[in-house]
């Protein structure tokens, strides 16, 4: 050993035994050490094993409780005796204090050992049932996806490769996904799987793989009714929906068509959007929001309305993605010569399965007469054109369309963005903001942009095709301003200021608004009504 990894040795040993520990062996596998010692508490002497990621503990170090058959049926342990302590997110300690982190991580797995001996074993399970799927994650069970939600009225597929070999197809014992039979996947065969509601108290120690006596000792624990379910002679295995504190953990005991004498344990990965919305703290809006213009900033609205669970999209955009968004649109090379609003659906739709979003790859201006404008819950206009948002907010004012109108835009070289969410039938629109307030005449530019008027901003690189330069970083900041104000749905004009260092590089002045927001002497946050104009021929404020 080095000299530092002696050092660390020591300071773990002395602190063991200042802790009560017994140190009965010690040794040193692949770059990692580890002590098996014995610690005394509560009148019961525990066997652990307390085994560091390295010669630190820059890492949170592993303890095992160490017991001659695999552990089953004790919350926050594994099957090999890995006490979770804690989830290793988020845990803040001084790795200089070896004695004093080491004193924290027994005194929780003891804690935890303790609390878990005391209960009886019902109770135990019924605690450890939160935890089956992780716990057979661990045992090195297989993970099987399944993209909707599961329906244990419908029949429930499993997704079986077929193997070419020669002239004949052969099954894969590999189940590859789980689905209801909706999804025709190719070099495929569905096999039916049997559903069964069972309690995790009749259900026998499980890992990655049983056999047939494990099976049995299964069967004698089942009603006669879940029994017949259990052993269906057309199905080729058996999902079980174990209750626990979060509705059910799901696990696959799968057979086949020739079943070997080990058979494979599957833990279900669902990717289902209502799952997938619970992992975030989110849950699902049964809303419909219409997104005009899927440019740099629209695709991210869209992206992060469709995270957030909003249940229904409606894209609108005409063009077709080039190589030149590439710098800051959320597609990637893949998009490039396809039309933008089928690219992004697709997208959306695989990063979160079971969003409604219907693509419309048309102008706006030969869609305004449909319905599900004025029956929208929020549209937001990302095009980039403001006399073409401004005339659809007063389609909108003037036929009463019931939801919010968003108008999302950014400034060049980083100064800024905007999000404006306003009402048709209250006060505060689009024309609002670009009314003299002395005058009442409407002028050529929005009085609160950022960048002083009469100036050049767009540039080019080929020699033709302008292009405002701003990052898919102002984007995103704007993007977000936008997505808020549809999830909050309450009128509000929001804007950021950023630096002006590359406006100065790029000789552009920033306008007196800019200088009043980026010193503080005007609010990023107001509402329309601040800005509504008596004379307004939109909202007739």
């Amino acid at each position: 050993m080095t000299e530092l990894e002696q050092k660390f040795v020591i300071q773990v040993e002395n602190a063991l035994k200042n802790l009560g520990a017994k140190i009965n062996s010690f040794e040193s596998k692949q770059g990692r050490p580890s002590w098996c010692i014995s610690i005394s508490r509560g009148g019961t002497t525990w066997q652990l094993l307390l085994r560091p990621r390295g010669w630190n503990i820059f890492e949170l170090p592993s303890i095992y409780w160490r017991t001659a058959f695999p552990v089953w049926g004790w919350p926050h342990t594994s099957a090999a005796g890995d006490i979770c302590v804690s989830d290793r997110e988020g845990v803040e300690y001084a790795p200089d204090d070896v004695a004093g982190v080491l004193a924290w991580l027994l005194d929780e797995a003891l804690r935890m050992l303790e609390s878990n001996h005391k209960l009886t074993v019902h109770d135990r399970n019924e605690l450890f049932a939160d935890e089956l799927e992780g716990y057979l994650q661990n045992c090195g069970a297989i993970a099987v996806p399944m993209e909707v939600m599961l329906d244990p009225e419908r029949t429930l597929y499993a997704e079986v490769e077929l193997v070419k070999k020669g002239n004949m197809n052969l099954v894969s014992p590999a189940v590859r996904r789980l689905n209801h039979g909706t999804l025709k996947p190719e070099k495929c065969l569905q096999q039916r799987l049997s559903i069964l509601d069972v309690s995790i108290h009749q259900l026998p120690a499980l890992n990655k793989e049983w056999d047939t006596t494990w099976w049995d000792l299964f069967l004698n624990g089942l009603t006669p009714d879940q029994r017949t379910v259990a052993t269906l002679p057309k199905s080729r295995g058996l999902l079980l929906r174990v209750s626990n504190g979060y509705g059910h953990a799901l696990v696959l005991l799968y057979w086949g068509l020739r079943p070997s004498r080990k058979r494979k344990t599957y833990f279900v990965q669902r990717r289902d959007r209502d799952y997938l919305l619970r992992r975030t703290g989110g849950k699902s809006a049964s809303r419909h929001v219409v997104v005009v213009g899927c440019g740099s900033i629209g695709s991210r609205v869209a992206e992060q309305l469709t995270l957030a669970g909003i249940e229904k999209l409606t894209l609108i955009d005409s063009d077709t993605f080039s190589a030149d968004n590439l710098g800051r649109h959320i597609l990637g090379r893949q998009a490039i010569s396809k039309l933008k609003v089928n690219e992004l659906a697709s997208f959306l739709k695989d990063r979160l399965p079971g969003v409604k979003i219907e693509p419309k790859a048309s102008d706006v201006q030969n869609l305004l007469g449909q319905n599900f404008f004025p029956t929208a819950d929020a549209i937001v206009l990302a095009t980039g054109n403001s006399v073409v948002e401004r005339a659809i907010a007063r389609k909108a004012f003037e036929e009463g369309w019931r939801g919010l109108l968003v108008s999302t835009s950014v400034e060049a070289v980083g100064l800024g963005g905007h999000s404006i969410a306003i009402k048709p039938g209250t006060p505060g629109c689009l024309d609002c903001l670009y009314m003299d307030p002395d005058t009442q005449l409407m002028t050529a530019s929005m009085r609160t942009g950022l960048i002083a008027e009469g100036q050049r901003v767009t540039r080019q690189l080929t020699g033709c095709g302008a292009f405002t330069p701003y990052s898919s970083i102002d984007a995103t900041r704007t993007a977000l301003l936008a997505a808020e104000h549809v999830l909050s749905n309450i009128p509000s004009y929001s804007r950021w200021v950023g630096d002006d260092t590359l406006a100065k590089a790029e000789g552009i002045l920033p306008s007196q608004a800019y200088d009043a927001l980026r010193a503080g002497r005007i609010p990023t946050n107001i509402p329309p009504s601040t800005f509504a104009q008596p004379g307004c021929p939109c909202c007739g404020a």
